[in-house]
């Protein structure tokens, strides 16, 4: 049996919140989501009798070490070591679950799908979960991209695309003046989504990578209506066509930042199918808040970054690295021990050229720190920073099109949407090994009895 989100859930089960109570999708579901600790499943939805929803699946390190088969404090590494090594393999099958029920044409109907309102802020509902699936009309390259989709109609969505590779497919396809075929998966084992959220070289495949991080090949069926491959054991496919040289307005969305963000003339996409599972589970992922969209948005670039930095001067002695959801992706924490001058900036300048847009604060912490500890991380800057030597500025560096705290170029909509603003490192570790004198004075008081006793034992 393949892995999937239902051998995912049965692996996590005893430990999900079960809501049983009736629950309005469209008015209800994103904050009580934002409200739970962890994984969380509805089973009594308002005027959607018979289906399930999902989220918060992997929000946290714990969980992201289950689904991945390996330990908290070692995910990071695990990831970096799998898409470095990019052995995965995709296979394509006669037919899977996600084919048990089909709907063509004006039989498909998006509002048959339980599709949450996000924000207070959205122009509308909004599937936040949906893997886009596209391919290369020169090569056939297939690219993978978590992107936002406004229901507009049964059929008819419009949608947000950064200038990355989806973009980069579909002005082929309009340069060509066709269509461009785009299938949505949703629900799939939770190494699906954090494969669709990393960054490499163009013309990596997601799904291989997705296939890397399960140690499994993914099973593929072909669509019905388009020509396009889908993960056979999805809850949910809807297929459809991105018309070449239509634009409509799209949003309000209250993005992961928690502001509003990329509205405006956008690329639409019309509907052609919708297939199923008989008892599909809706896969949510709700942006708004520090809820899971951070956290699968910053744990690849976390990996990525990992394996950037850890040959920086030859070798880096490198523990951990952390993209905080509290800091909606902006910021990266690099854990590390620094033995020669200058290490921690040539470290951090890489940080802030790797192939993502967003980090525009890295920041270097000792590992006496607890980088998932946002208190410890604020203890390390305003205790071992000296802002005349410890901090530098990179003014004029391009930025993510969705900061908005940085003057926009040019507006979504077109593959030009860019930004330009001013990035920061931050020196928050010890002197290096090499001044052990220096370094020693930074060294960190701790309680008497500090990890040899715990409160928990002397309670019972």
């Amino acid at each position: 049996m393949a892995k999937d989100l239902r051998s995912y859930l049965a692996q996590i089960q005893g430990r999900i919140l079960q809501v049983n109570k009736e629950v309005d999708v469209v008015n209800e579901v994103a904050e009580l989501v934002s409200q739970a600790p962890g994984p969380i499943i509805f089973n009594n939805l308002k005027d959607y009798p018979g289906w399930q929803l999902c989220d918060l699946l992997v929000k946290t390190r714990e969980f992201q070490a289950i689904a991945l088969d390996t330990k908290p404090d070692q995910v990071v590494p695990h990831i970096a070591e799998r898409i470095a090594k990019r052995d995965g393999s995709c296979r394509i099958v006669e037919t899977g679950p996600v084919k048990e029920e089909i709907f063509l044409g004006e039989e498909a109907s998006l509002f048959a799908i339980p599709i949450p309102k996000h924000s207070d802020v959205d122009a509308g509902r909004y599937i936040g979960s949906g893997m886009c699936i596209t391919k290369d009309p020169e090569t056939g390259i297939r690219n993978v991209a978590c992107l936002r989709i406004e229901v507009k109609g049964d059929r008819h969505t419009a949608f947000m695309m950064v200038p990355r590779d989806t973009w980069r497919h579909f002005n082929k396809w309009e340069k060509l003046n066709k269509p461009m075929p785009m299938a949505v998966a949703i629900g799939c084992h939770p190494a699906y989504d954090i494969a669709t959220n990393i960054s490499l070289s163009y013309g990596v495949d997601e799904l291989e990578l997705a296939s890397a991080l399960l140690g499994e090949s993914v099973d593929l069926v072909k669509c019905e209506t388009i020509d396009m491959e889908v993960p056979a054991y999805s809850e949910i496919v809807i297929e459809g066509m991105v018309l070449p040289g239509v634009r409509e307005e799209e949003g309000p969305f209250g993005e992961f930042t928690c502001f509003i963000s990329g509205e405006g003339k956008n690329p639409v996409w019309d509907v052609t199918a919708i297939t199923k599972r008989k008892d599909a589970i809706f896969r949510h992922m709700q942006a708004t808040e520090f809820t899971e969209h951070q956290v699968l948005c910053g744990l690849p670039m976390e990996a990525v970054i990992y394996n950037r930095i850890k040959d920086v001067n030859g070798y880096i002695d490198l523990k951990d690295v952390h993209v905080p959801p509290w800091a909606s992706q902006w910021m990266v924490v690099v854990q590390m021990t620094a033995h020669y001058e200058g290490q921690v900036r040539d470290v951090l300048m890489n940080v802030l050229s790797s192939p993502y847009l967003h980090p525009k604060i890295a920041v270097a912490v000792d590992t006496d720190v607890n980088i998932y500890d946002p208190a410890d991380m604020m203890w390390a800057i305003s205790t071992r920073v000296n802002p005349a030597k410890d901090v530098m500025i990179v003014p004029d560096a391009r930025i993510h099109p969705m900061d908005i705290s940085c003057p926009q170029i040019s507006p979504p909509g077109e593959s030009t949407w860019q930004r330009i603003g001013g990035k920061m490192i931050i020196d928050a570790t010890m002197p290096s090994t090499f001044q052990s004198t220096a370094r020693n004075r930074f060294r960190r008081c701790r309680p008497m009895g500090w990890g040899k006793v715990n409160l928990e034992d002397y309670l019972k």
